[in-house]
């Protein structure tokens, strides 16, 4: 068996506490990992992990291994990077994660062009609105849309803002109303993503805050299911434009207020040296970006 690939099946094992959570991540049975997990503790003569129904752990032994692989894993990292900037060639698989509010078709789009321009670069691409855990979860890059961001020892590395207007379907709003006024809201059911902080939405109009308490009609984990769900007339929500540009059936409602925007940010580890492919990717998605904005 490869060492080195047993050694990083063993850190990321270490690092998630799970056999089948590896597995996934690697797209190998849970068996793979076992043997190689097997084979290491076979090549140094002792218990690497605890493991019982319920939990696993790192034993004595496999608490100072697991210093020694970060630090070889790290070299030849390294070493690798530099032998790829020589070749001018990025490569590998690069696990990124992507917020929902870009929308699914503009994902798709994103993910296509990037694809066509680096060949050998494959892309593990998950949908998710939560934080995750970059370093837990095995992720190389990270798109954030918040208006905040958490503390921690990651690389944030601004993108730009996307603008959100509040929106509902003519059918909807014939039905109940034009609302001609922040206070207006009340009255009004109004979808929201789940990951939105409170009931308390805030609007700017020359200077001067205008809060309101809003009815949740519907709270949902997916900015595509908000434009589904406002297209059918169940409610206003804020959406980005890019989702509701192409609908005519969808109008603005209060232009006149400020109704902010979401930091779009690029996150990553903190390495020495960034691998090729994380930098070839904050280099073409900041220019993508741009590009949907000004379009």
């Amino acid at each position: 068996m490869d060492k080195l690939t047993a050694m990083k099946l063993f850190v990321r094992i270490a690092q998630v506490r799970s056999f089948s959570k590896v597995a996934n991540e690697m797209d190998v049975s849970p068996s793979y990992v076992s043997k190689h997990v097997a084979y290491l503790e076979s090549q140094v003569d002792t218990r690497l992990l605890q493991r019982t129904t319920r939990s696993i752990s790192l034993t004595l032994a496999g608490e100072r291994y697991l210093a020694r692989c970060l630090t070889i894993l790290s070299q030849v990292e390294l070493a690798e990077g530099e032998l790829m900037e020589q070749t001018g060639i990025p490569s590998g698989k690069l696990r990124l994660s992507v917020p929902s509010v870009l929308g699914e078709s503009a994902t798709a789009d994103m993910c296509a062009q990037f694809l066509s321009q680096y060949p050998n670069i494959d892309l593990d691409v998950m949908v998710e609105d939560r934080f995750i855990d970059l370093i837990e979860e095995g992720f190389d890059l990270c798109i954030r849309a918040s208006s905040s961001q958490p503390d921690s020892n990651l690389i944030y590395r601004y993108i730009g803002k996307m603008p959100f207007d509040l929106v509902g379907s003519k059918t909807y709003l014939e039905r109940h109303g034009y609302p001609k006024s922040v206070q207006d809201l009340k009255n009004l059911k109004i979808i929201v993503h789940r990951y939105a902080n409170n009931t308390t939405f805030s609007f700017s109009k020359q200077g001067q805050i205008e809060k309101v308490n809003i009815h949740q009609r519907v709270r949902v984990n997916s900015a595509q299911l908000v434009h589904c769900l406002v297209a059918r007339h169940q409610g206003l929500a804020f959406l980005p434009r890019y989702i509701f540009k192409h609908n005519p059936e969808i109008e603005v409602l209060l232009s006149d207020y400020d109704n902010g925007a979401l930091t779009i940010s690029l996150v990553y580890p903190e390495r020495e040296h960034a691998p090729q492919k994380v930098r070839q990717f904050i280099t073409f998605f900041k220019a993508w970006f741009e590009e949907q904005l000004a379009s």
